[in-house]
């Protein structure tokens, strides 16, 4: 892993990386405004003793700077209020910026942080279309869609690869892709010996089958949010690259927010897609933040 990171990033970047890797991340969390209103709710936990800060360019999203109880255990969390969710996980669903005339497709959507988010965006209208592949998994995204008392969804079971059975076109599609995990050490350490060269292979070729059904699925128009919490290329802009080629079909659109770093266009010696250089990279070292990847795709026609 090390000696990817130092073909990617240099040693000096890599080192700054390792550091970050160790320090713990502060909490998040998500207002849901269907439920309460913004200062409403601040209101109430700084009552608790609770300290926060927003995020950057996401008005209902707040680290949590000092607090006396567990965030995940409070009333206000119960009642759906907020929702406990990383920093970094709250971008894609805001960069699809999805509309309430709209509609739009979750993926891979358990537990449900960016299903309830995407929903949030959508005033709780639309039509929104959940897909979920582990039927064990479908409890805790059921849960929190009605702690969030999120209404305007339909839930299936169904892997996500076959998405074309359904004969849907979307505008908007989220495709949070399984994979490796590799920018979660901070939350996990035990990524960090766990993880093999075989896994990112195994998971991007399933990441590639993934997105040839997103993009198959989009209306002419309609854009696709493609993420990882991996920073690796091979399952980020590797997957891209070969599966758009050099379709002129889609366009990789520019991610306008004050976070990262660009996309790779060249790493490993291998030449990509020009326009990848406007994907997005997330790093512990740079954003305070666990390792990410964000890329926003359009179909043209």
């Amino acid at each position: 892993m090390i000696d990817r990171y130092l073909k990617m990033l240099g040693t000096e970047e890599t080192k700054e990386l390792l550091k970050a890797n160790e320090k713990p991340l502060k909490p998040c969390i998500r207002v849901n405004t269907i439920k309460t209103e913004i200062q409403k709710l601040l209101s109430r936990l700084e009552k608790k003793g609770l300290e926060f800060q927003q995020i950057d360019q996401i008005p209902y999203g707040f680290k949590i700077l000092k607090s006396r109880y567990s965030i995940g255990a409070t009333h206000e969390f119960l009642q759906g209020y907020y929702y406990v969710q990383n920093e970094a996980s709250m971008l894609p669903a805001f960069i699809l910026s999805p509309k309430s005339s709209e509609l739009i497709i979750d993926m891979c959507a358990a537990p449900g942080s960016k299903a309830t988010q995407i929903a949030q965006e959508m005033n709780n209208q639309g039509s929104l279309v959940l897909i979920e592949r582990n039927a064990n998994r479908i409890p805790k995204l059921e849960y929190n869609l009605r702690r969030l008392s999120i209404n305007n969804y339909i839930l299936i079971n169904l892997d996500a690869k076959n998405l074309s059975a359904l004969t849907l076109k979307a505008d908007g599609i989220l495709l949070d892709a399984p994979c490796t995990g590799e920018g979660l050490i901070r939350k996990d350490p035990k990524r960090k010996k766990t993880k093999k060269l075989s896994d990112i292979e195994k998971l991007a070729n399933i990441q590639k089958q993934l997105l040839k059904a997103g993009l198959k699925t989009l209306k002419p128009g309609g854009r696709l949010v493609y993420c990882t919490c991996s920073i690796a290329p091979e399952e980020n802009e590797f997957v891209i690259n070969d599966v758009l080629r050099e379709n002129d079909k889609f366009s990789i659109l520019k991610i306008n927010l004050n976070y990262g770093v660009p996309g790779y266009n060249n790493v490993f010696n291998r030449n990509l897609r020009k326009d990848l250089i406007n994907s997005l990279r997330l790093y512990p070292h740079v954003d305070d933040t666990i390792g990410f990847f964000i890329c926003l795709i359009q179909k043209n026609y």
